[in-house]
């Protein structure tokens, strides 16, 4: 009889376990999507600042070679090396490419918008992106998006001589 009362009397610890459980997971489901969103907008902005360092690498070369532009210039080229970094991002849509050079030997403000120059001048190529969160309630949080902009500045190689 003294067995029976005692496993009457842990029977109740079960349902106050299951209702702590029911108001704690919310929290830690929120805490772990929270966790997922937050990774993968690190990767994003890791990779888009791999991306701007990618294309200034290849904007310093002076190359003309890419294969997947209709017009073979360089901004189309160096804009291509982006996109070959950014390609596994969700809304590659959103990627922007802007690339800009200051004149050598002065590199003076202002900078020249759009042009990565020609050999020792200062190119700088700056990507965009916008992030979009899976969480509905992160969504909501930082109202659907976050802008993201990463940019990389090297001196054109002298692929020339220098004047």
């Amino acid at each position: 009889m003294k067995t029976m009362l005692n496993w009457l009397k842990g029977r109740g610890e079960y349902g106050q376990t299951l209702a702590e459980f029911a108001m704690l997971m919310p929290i830690i489901t929120l805490v772990i999507f929270g966790l997922v969103d937050m990774s993968r907008a690190m990767q994003a902005y890791v990779t888009i600042q791999e991306a701007a360092r990618d294309g200034t690498r290849y904007a310093v070369t002076g190359r003309i070679d890419c294969d997947n532009v209709a017009v073979q210039n360089r901004a189309n080229c160096i804009e291509e090396a982006v996109n070959n970094r950014t390609d596994h991002l969700a809304n590659t849509d959103s990627i922007t490419v802007s690339t800009r050079h200051w004149n050598f030997p002065l590199y003076a403000d202002p900078a020249t918008e759009n042009d990565p120059g020609t050999q020792c001048d200062a190119v700088e190529v700056e990507v965009h992106y916008t992030y979009e969160p899976i969480t509905p309630v992160f969504r909501q949080l930082v109202k659907n998006s976050v802008g993201m902009s990463a940019r990389e500045r090297l001196v054109n190689e002298p692929y020339g001589t220098c004047e």
